[in-house]
């Protein structure tokens, strides 16, 4: 069953936008220290604490350099110590810390270069304030998401034979978090069927995966108005159609992506540009191997 963990773990990270560690060129130490806040000036703290992580993406371009991961990596810490913060303002109404819990969610899923211990601590305060979260509001669709998604990352170190339960559960979360939309327009730019098409692609057919599914219900999210400003999206597209066989389809989607370079829309600069990284990489080990799996289950990192 431990392979079944291992597939979450990597469709998870894929799904949701964090970068694996061991892949990033640029190694800056990220402390988890504790951020203060100012209670009392709630909504201007929240919105001062969302500009920061918002800022995250300004001067991002390509080829990464080490300037704009260093700008990248204090903007997201910075947002998730003043966000873990306001979510514990104990005199601020539960619905509006939620709105807190979600920035902190967003941010604690950004783990280019944190060690994985410290990330770790991290998901295990994103499952503590998701689960808080739809506590209060039970239909909070962007806390349905990173509840899966913790959830099934903090699952992967405690994994036993009962839990070939858990694709199945997650893909319901992921799917309810769309809330009912049509693929590829929830939150903001697909994230919930993004989540949703890799977990079909990626488990096993006796854990709950579907190719067809899978690859139908990423391909009917292309015609999401976003769908295009999340790199990540097209990469799950590729994939799709590489994993059902049709390598020339994977092949110029992955050319598309590189040759399209860094989206001008959307909110994810630094992430389109990891996004690319993985495209090329891909595109190379397609053109060395045609009609080969280029190692989607790694992000073609494999040796």
């Amino acid at each position: 069953m431990r392979v079944v963990a291992a597939v979450v773990l990597l469709l998870l990270l894929l799904a949701l936008g964090a970068a694996r560690a061991e892949a990033e060129d640029f190694r800056t130490p990220s402390p988890a220290a504790k951020a203060t806040c100012d209670c009392s000036s709630f909504e201007t703290a929240l919105a001062e604490a969302r500009a920061l992580y918002a800022s995250r993406q300004n001067g991002v371009e390509m080829p990464l350099t080490p300037v704009m991961h260093n700008r990248y990596r204090a903007s997201v810490d910075g947002a998730f110590g003043r966000a873990a913060c306001l979510a514990d303002c104990e005199n601020v109404p539960e619905t509006a810390r939620n709105r807190a819990r979600v920035l902190l969610a967003e941010a604690g899923f950004k783990n280019a270069s944190i060690g994985a211990a410290e990330w770790r601590a991290r998901l295990v305060v994103v499952l503590a304030a998701m689960t808080r979260c739809l506590e209060i509001e039970p239909s909070q669709l962007a806390c349905q998401l990173w509840h899966a998604g913790s959830r099934g990352l903090l699952a992967r170190g405690s994994w036993n034979p009962l839990n070939i339960r858990l694709p199945s559960q997650l893909m319901a979360e992921f799917h309810s978090a769309r809330g009912g939309v049509p693929p590829g327009r929830d939150q903001g730019d697909g994230g919930a069927t993004r989540g949703e098409a890799s977990m079909l692609l990626r488990v096993p057919r006796y854990a709950g995966g579907d190719l067809a599914a899978g690859r139908q219900l990423i391909e009917e999210a292309r015609s999401a108005p976003n769908f295009g400003c999340r790199l990540a999206n097209r990469l799950v597209l590729a994939e799709a159609l590489g994993r059902t066989g049709d390598f020339p389809g994977a092949h110029a989607e992955l050319k598309s992506i590189v040759d399209g370079g860094l989206p001008a829309c959307g909110s994810e600069r630094y992430e389109n540009a990891m996004s690319l990284e993985d495209a090329a990489r891909c595109l190379a080990r397609l053109d060395a191997f045609p009609d080969t799996d280029p190692g989607w289950d790694e992000d073609c990192r494999r040796p």
